[in-house]
């Protein structure tokens, strides 16, 4: 079974391509995908400006994804009772996610998760994939896993 996290980013095809996320509710009833998402993710489709779209972002998410505890948690990023504490040695790794830049420490929740929870990372961010890549994080962009699951 393919377990992925989904970054925010990755969730936009799921709306924009015919199909896409019948796809991926196929594949998951079919038990061959599970889906896993953080706070963080629904945190960053809740400032989508356009209501409609926020609203079928939230609502595809919510229907395909299982929420997950953020496999971090980072004082004015995190909410409370939805993030992991960090063992020590994880420390740089985590850092190594956010480039030394506290701006990135939303991508770097979402990445650490997927490291945390043993899954790919779903993202079409290329900065964060190659950071997620250079510590071990297996990477897929939304169509990666589309085509992994047989959507074309």
């Amino acid at each position: 079974m393919l377990r992925v996290v989904l970054d925010s980013n990755a969730v936009d095809p799921l709306i924009d391509m015919l199909g896409a996320a019948e796809s991926v509710r196929s594949a998951i009833d079919r038990g061959e995908l599970k889906v896993l998402y953080t706070h963080v993710t629904i945190d960053e489709l809740a400032t989508t400006p356009d209501l409609d779209r926020r609203q079928r972002l939230i609502l595809v998410l919510a229907e395909i994804g299982t929420l997950v505890p953020a496999g971090a948690f980072v004082l004015g990023y995190s909410r409370l009772g939805h993030g992991r504490l960090m063992a020590d040695e994880d420390v740089p790794t985590f850092q190594a996610l956010t480039s030394g830049s506290v701006d990135h420490s939303r991508d770097a929740l979402i990445a650490f998760t997927a490291r945390v929870e043993g899954c790919a990372l779903v993202t079409n961010e290329k900065r964060l994939a190659a950071r997620a890549r250079e510590q071990g994080i297996e990477v897929l962009t939304s169509q990666q896993l589309l085509r992994a699951i047989g959507f074309e």
